[in-house]
């Protein structure tokens, strides 16, 4: 059954045996972090923490951002990219 962990300040729906990609965890790969749980559904047993596995560290997709000025001929484009981590949720 489904249930909601909290990473920092972000919460996330997820089960057991799913990957989830969070913002960056300082966590070593292949190194289990404790993630808390807000909320629980169906026949979801009433645990406090959740153990998750640290898959991988990478960098997220490139995002886009674009600058403009008018009547100067002002562009400025770049392009940051958001570290992230990916998680798998053990039992």
């Amino acid at each position: 059954m489904p249930f909601v962990v909290q990473s920092g300040s972000h919460q996330y729906l997820t089960d057991f045996g799913q990957k989830i990609i969070v913002n960056k965890l300082d966590a070593k790969e292949n190194s289990t972090i404790e993630l808390n749980v807000l909320h629980g559904f169906g026949d979801f047993k009433n645990t406090s923490t959740v153990k998750a596995k640290v898959i991988k560290q990478q960098k997220g997709p490139k995002l886009r951002v674009v600058k403009y000025k008018s009547k100067s001929n002002y562009h400025r484009q770049y392009g940051p990219r958001q570290q992230e981590t990916i998680l798998e949720i053990l039992k």
